[in-house]
């Protein structure tokens, strides 16, 4: 091997990963301003992204990965989040007016004060959610909910328009089937 190129290679290890990282950020932020522009992403990893208070009503995000995801108080009326993965994302003051979730996952996101009025929630996981405060008027019924886990609500408005007044409480998944 040439003595010039040996020196070399070590260097080579150590640049690669920080070069797949940076493809990867590329890549990613060419999705986002695609997103932006088309306001459809089917099937795309948005994992993690900051989209907090961002306006993305009417948006196409089915079957998309949203695991972790920060969409505190962003605009989500009207968005088709069917089949998304929205597990363990901050959906906190999120407004999910009439928005498709249908068979969304859910499980362990925080929907603290999300407003989810006349959404579809059909096949929907909420597993361990935190839905205090959170408004489901007129949200269509979950009759799919499956597990065993619970659902944090206080002061939430159901779909029949009462208020529970359970707090500190999760609510068994059996109980919620009743309720949603």
């Amino acid at each position: 091997m040439n003595l010039f190129l040996r020196p070399l290679i070590p260097m080579v290890f150590v640049l690669t990963p920080s070069l797949v990282t940076q493809g990867n950020d590329l890549f990613r932020q060419h999705v986002i301003q695609q997103l932006q522009e088309t306001r459809k992403c089917f099937g795309c990893n948005l994992s993690g992204v900051n989209f907090s208070g961002r306006n993305l009503q009417k948006i196409d995000l089915r079957s998309a990965n949203l695991q972790g995801a920060n969409l505190k108080n962003a605009n989500l009326r009207y968005a088709n989040l069917e089949w998304a993965d929205i597990r363990n994302a901050n959906l906190q003051g999120a407004d999910l007016t009439g928005a498709i979730l249908k068979n969304t996952l859910l499980a362990d996101a925080d929907l603290q004060k999300a407003n989810l009025e006349a959404s579809n929630l059909e096949g929907t996981d909420f597993r361990n959610a935190n839905l205090s405060h959170a408004n489901l008027r007129k949200a269509s019924k979950n009759n799919d909910v499956q597990g065993g886990n619970s659902i944090t609500i206080c002061e939430t408005v159901l779909p029949n328009g009462m208020i529970s007044n359970r707090c500190n409480h999760q609510t068994s998944f059996e109980n919620l089937k009743h309720i949603l």
